[in-house]
């Protein structure tokens, strides 16, 4: 019912619903829609689904799965009234249908509001008395900055410090802070400042808040550092040594398949295999 090349919602099966949903539940939410083709259902919420599917791209693995075809996996799943929609949150939270009037047009905000309980939170109330703190602590550290007017943090922000925990902090300074506001030369709200100890503040400009377009700010930016733990210096590979990472199409190599498509999961990856090339023979002969 949605097609791969352009739809958000991705097409589980007996292969892959295991790998990306059952068995992928350590770091991350999926929801998937348990349906039954033909069933007029089914087209009814084709198009509502596809649009939450979008709005919230990257904070959840969003799916779904024919159970005409499927019915084992259904069956194991639990799932025998259509349509079901189900979260899967981390583990050790079990899964859990959603009440949803299967007689209306699917209730999106009942799913977000099912699955946002679940997104964690590691982002840090900054004000003048702890800002040195945080700049300071862990200085190879980048730090990411978010001048707002609302009183918590926004669940795209605390996804995002979920999914870059291990590489970046996260705080929060609410406009009444106008002296770091000044301090930060702040003048609208929202703005999100990326942070690098003795590096000019890097401010994201695009006109979208969504994860995706967030994500792919700090994702670029952050590959960029060298971080550092107990004054130790560790070894990270900057975007300037994967020459791959900046081209349309890229050379697929032994230190690139893992970037480009080997480990790049929900992503259509298409490979033109020459065989003239002697270079990277294991490679080729993987696939």
């Amino acid at each position: 019912m949605y097609n791969p090349l352009k739809s958000e919602v991705a097409n589980y099966n007996a292969v892959n619903f295991p790998k990306q949903v059952t068995n992928n539940r350590e770091k991350g939410i999926s929801i998937v829609q348990f349906y039954q083709a033909g069933e007029p259902s089914a087209k009814r919420d084709q198009g509502q689904y596809e649009k939450f599917a979008i709005e919230n791209k990257g904070m959840f693995r969003i799916g779904a799965m024919d159970c005409t075809q499927f019915k084992a996996i259904c069956d194991k799943e639990g799932v025998s009234d259509f349509p079901t929609y189900k979260v899967y949150p981390p583990v050790p939270v079990p899964a859990f249908a959603i009440e949803n009037d299967k007689s209306a047009v699917v209730d999106t905000d009942a799913l977000k509001k099912s699955a946002y309980r679940f997104i964690g939170n590691r982002v840090i109330d900054i004000n003048s008395n702890n800002i040195d703190t945080f700049i300071n602590d862990n200085p190879g550290k980048p730090k990411m900055l978010l001048f707002t007017e609302t009183k918590s943090a926004p669940i795209v922000y605390r996804a995002l410090s979920t999914y870059f925990d291990k590489t970046l902090e996260f705080g929060m300074i609410k406009k009444d802070e106008e002296a770091l506001a000044k301090k930060y030369k702040v003048t609208k709200f929202p703005t999100f400042l990326l942070l690098k100890n003795g590096e000019k503040p890097k401010p994201y400009e695009g006109s979208s808040y969504t994860y995706s377009e967030l994500f792919e700010f700090i994702n670029i930016y952050s590959e960029t550092f060298v971080f550092v733990g107990d004054l130790e210096q560790k070894e990270v590979k900057s975007a300037a040594s994967k020459p791959w990472l900046n081209v349309a199409t890229p050379f697929l190599a032994k230190d690139s398949a893992n970037d480009i498509c080997l480990q790049k999961d929900g992503t259509l990856c298409v490979i033109y295999l020459s065989y003239d090339s002697k270079e990277d023979v294991a490679l080729n002969e993987v696939f």
